[in-house]
């Protein structure tokens, strides 16, 4: 167990308000990244997946509620291609209330795990399904270009 694990398996058993969480998620960090926050975002997630290394892609799921990042269930796997669903009451209302909701946080993070598991360059990108109140989060990866 790392540093950070000892600390958040403490944390776990906190709770914090999804006003605070979301004041700093989507008003400070935007403000102080401005036009590079989705950028940021996307590079904040991979950064945290290498911190956090899972073991396998059925992990990402327990990370994903252990952070309060809202449900992610994976919903189809092709060779080279994960997709995967996040819903959540957190989700649904950045979806509903904010103009552009952005998630390249999480896109981040699950590209970063998949990257470390399958030792080959990924990515991934998320599209915002607003009337279903659900952001499909698509992860790629091509075997031919070792990481």
């Amino acid at each position: 167990m790392n540093k950070y694990e000892a600390n958040l398996a403490q944390l776990k058993e906190l709770e914090v308000s999804a006003y605070a969480y979301e004041l700093i998620r989507e008003v400070v960090l935007p403000d102080m990244l401005g036009q590079d926050y989705a950028d940021m975002m996307y590079w904040a997630g991979k950064n945290l997946a290498r911190k956090f290394p899972l073991e396998s892609w059925e992990d990402i799921p327990a990370f994903f509620h252990d952070a309060g990042w809202g449900t992610l269930t994976m919903v189809h796997s092709k060779k080279q291609e994960l997709e995967f669903e996040l819903e959540g009451p957190l989700v649904s209302n950045r979806l509903k209330f904010q103009k552009e909701p952005c998630f390249q946080l999480e896109a981040g993070f699950i590209a970063e795990q998949i990257q470390l598991m399958n030792e080959h360059i990924a990515e991934s990108y998320e599209q915002v399904k607003k009337r279903a109140g659900k952001v499909v989060l698509t992860v790629k990866w091509d075997m031919k270009d070792p990481a």
